[in-house]
């Protein structure tokens, strides 16, 4: 066999190798999954983290930006929370003993469950969530619907 041969397979399975690697490592997006492999699971979409409330919030919001963020620790104290909207989640970060309990909930779940905390800031989500501006993504529709 050729030298040219060798040195175009050299180059094909070393690209072959990127792009695996690259698919291995590569975060699909999701807050939950980012959450899951980080944090100890606690219970159904539930995790415990050692760090306090502030701190947890923060890492998550480095990794996966939120569209909003409600923050009502300093007004509830132990009551409070740190409440993140996502355009699919709602992940609550809760005050838990020394460290924090993480909940990662659908839009309408944990819109209903933090309502109290996030009700006059957040708006309703629609039947698919909301999206990246923080608005409800589908409002219904039909005959006479937006009159």
């Amino acid at each position: 066999m050729s030298r040219k041969f060798w040195v175009i397979g050299g180059i094909s399975a070393a690209v072959i190798a990127a792009i695996v690697l690259v698919a291995v490592l590569k975060d699909d997006g999701s807050p939950q999954k980012w959450i899951s492999k980080k944090y100890s699971r606690i219970g159904v979409d539930t995790y415990r983290s050692p760090k306090a409330p502030a701190a947890v919030a923060a890492e998550i919001d480095k990794k996966h930006k939120a569209i909003d963020r409600v923050d009502d620790l300093v007004a509830l104290g132990a009551l409070g929370g740190i409440f993140m909207r996502y355009p699919k989640l709602v992940v609550g970060v809760l005050p838990d003993g020394t460290g924090s309990r993480i909940t990662v909930d659908t839009p309408s779940g944990g819109y209903g469950r933090y309502h109290s905390h996030v009700g006059g800031r957040w708006s309703s989500p629609g039947t698919n969530g909301w999206n990246s501006s923080g608005i409800a993504s589908f409002r219904g529709g039909g005959p006479g619907s937006g009159k």
